[in-house]
């Protein structure tokens, strides 16, 4: 973090970590027996909620490279075309900073003052609501409200291996059909309502095992492997159907484990997730200078440069370090321009201060972008936490809790349970779903909730839950069945969709396009591990001619068929 005050014009939040203070009889009691109830009354305001959740400053990974972005930005000669240099601010300006950076300001100075690259208007200046239609670029966003979500999935008490005696024996059979006709279900997750608009980002909680990465994959619309989803799902004014055949790529499942080509590096990473949604509305520049463009802020709000040439790596390739592998991710899902992303227990295997990182990263690309950010992880701390504006906690595949972060904690203290001395809010929310973990108020004269269905049946009768489905009136209002607002969305997509491609294909470029953009990586995976190549290369040279003078000068007759056989085989 840098050491330089915040400028007025992006003012930020300090992550602070505080540890919580112990929870004491008289504290609990003067809770229990307050007249005025802990959560405010659904109010006639119709404006959506404003977001709680700790802000992350631009510059946080790499200061100096942000500054440097700030310069090549601002200088007639950079990165962008000036189209009136006399109204263009000069290098001795841009050379000359007295004041700490404020990226968002500069920004907005270009905007006015020049034709900006649309990636850098829909990364950045979407933060700051500048969307001007210029070259007929029309930036979207993309919100998800599930209602009355059920999953069902199939289960089975016990699998057994096969045997010779059991594949003949009919009465196997028998079961088999019966099983295919009268398969045995489960569900998985059963009764979820709750909206995500754009900027915000939604903490996902629970055990293993309790449907985080089935939730997770329903809103991303990935259904299949399941027996059934019933309930409603909307994409603003978009059915999952809609979104699969027309927006796919405007929402992503990022599993917990960063699947990357380790030999290429993280520019080459960044450039080819780049080249592939590349848009064909783009101010007087070409694809090359775009995604250039694209890759290169990408990288320095990222606090990338350092490693732009540096292999992704893998468990035999050394290369990125886990945090920066991590950001590679974001970048990267960034550089697609998805609109919704869900990131499933994407902190596994990282300590504190590296999944801090991972936060921080995901802070601000959802500011930047305005995208929607739904994450799960199983152990989350408590400055990691501050991040989100609303948390969902799931227990036994149920929903008991889903409204605002900072009201999470006190939500289950007036339920009649209590933290440990010193737990994260996190840790006591997920400790609460556990028979043995969870700690009863002994002043608490009325029942508490003991099991999956008492804990959501108490959250439907809450004033959270009243929170909840006013928020998601309000999103039914405003987006779904919105002719005007599907209108213009398709229209923003179409105007990114190449001239050979399909108006209704959800993909951004043409096939020829895709095949030259995968034949060149593949050219770059095979030249990033250049010894091993060669390698190969040599030994099949080295086996060819072996074999080869084997069988030189064979004679012309019936004697040589046999090794002629062998020649071929």
């Amino acid at each position: 973090m840098s050491s330089d005050p915040q400028p007025s014009g992006l003012e930020t939040e300090q992550v602070v970590f505080s540890e919580p203070s112990e929870f004491t009889i008289e504290e609990a009691t003067q809770l229990h027996n307050a007249t005025p109830p802990r959560w405010p009354a659904p109010s006639n305001d119709r404006s959506p909620p404003k977001r709680r959740g700790t802000s992350c400053s631009v510059d946080f990974f790499d200061p100096a490279g942000v500054r440097r972005l700030h310069r090549a930005l601002t200088l007639p000669t950079g990165i962008i075309e000036m189209p009136d240099p006399a109204e263009s601010i000069t290098s001795d300006q841009t050379l000359e900073i007295t004041d700490p950076f404020d990226l968002e300001k500069t920004l907005k100075t270009i905007v006015q003052r020049c034709g900006v690259p649309p990636r850098i208007r829909k990364l950045i200046l979407n933060s700051l609501s500048l969307r001007k239609d210029a070259a007929h670029i029309q930036s979207r966003e993309l919100g998800v409200m599930f209602e009355n979500l059920r999953v069902t999935g199939l289960g089975s008490s016990a699998a057994y291996f096969s045997t010779v005696g059991s594949v003949l024996n009919p009465m196997t059979i028998y079961e088999k059909l019966r099983t295919l006709r009268n398969p045995p279900l489960r569900n998985i997750i059963e009764g979820f309502e709750g909206v995500v608009r754009p900027g915000e980002m939604l903490l996902v909680l629970g055990r293993p095992e309790s449907g985080c990465s089935t939730f997770l994959k329903i809103l991303a619309n990935h259904r299949s492997g399941y027996h059934s989803v019933q309930g409603k799902v909307y994409y603003d004014s978009f059915t999952p159907e809609q979104v699969y055949n027309q927006y796919r790529g405007d929402v992503q499942y990022c599993a917990e484990d960063d699947y990357h080509f380790p030999t290429m590096s993280v520019k080459q990473t960044l450039h080819f997730a780049g080249m592939t949604r590349v848009p064909h509305a783009r101010f007087e520049e070409s694809k090359g200078i775009y995604v250039n463009t694209m890759t290169e802020v990408l990288s320095t709000i990222f606090g990338l440069n350092h490693v732009q040439d540096t292999p992704v790596g893998d468990a035999a390739i050394r290369g990125v370090s886990g945090g920066e592998k991590k950001r590679v991710s974001i970048a990267e899902a960034l550089a697609t321009r998805s609109r919704i992303h869900c990131w499933d227990n994407s902190t596994r295997g990282l300590d504190s201060s590296t999944a801090l990182e991972f936060g921080r990263a995901l802070r601000i690309a959802t500011d930047i972008d305005h995208q929607t950010t739904i994450v799960s992880i199983y152990q989350a701390g408590e400055t990691l936490y501050e991040l989100f504006d609303k948390v969902c906690l799931l227990y036994e595949g149920r929903m008991v809790y889903y409204g605002p972060a900072d009201k999470a904690r006190q939500y289950f203290i007036d339920m009649g349970y209590q933290p440990a001395n010193r737990q994260t809010t996190p840790d006591f929310l997920v400790a609460v779903t556990h028979p043995t973990g969870r700690i009863p108020r002994q002043d608490f004269v009325s029942p508490v909730p003991r099991t999956a269905t008492e804990f959501a049946e108490y959250f439907l009768k809450s004033d959270v839950s009243m929170e909840n489905k006013r928020d998601m009136e309000l999103y039914k209002e405003a987006f779904v069945d919105n002719q005007e607002k599907r209108q213009a969305y398709g229209q923003s997509v179409s105007a990114e969709h190449a001239r050979s491609t399909r108006k209704k294909s959800p993909y951004t470029i043409s096939t020829f396009m895709q095949i030259r953009s995968l034949m060149r990586r593949r050219v770059q995976i095979l030249w990033g591990d250049k010894s091993s190549t060669l390698f190969l290369l040599f030994s099949f040279i080295f086996e060819g001619v072996i074999f080869g003078t084997a069988f030189l000068k064979l004679p012309e007759t019936t004697s040589a068929y046999f090794s002629r056989g062998g020649v071929l085989f």
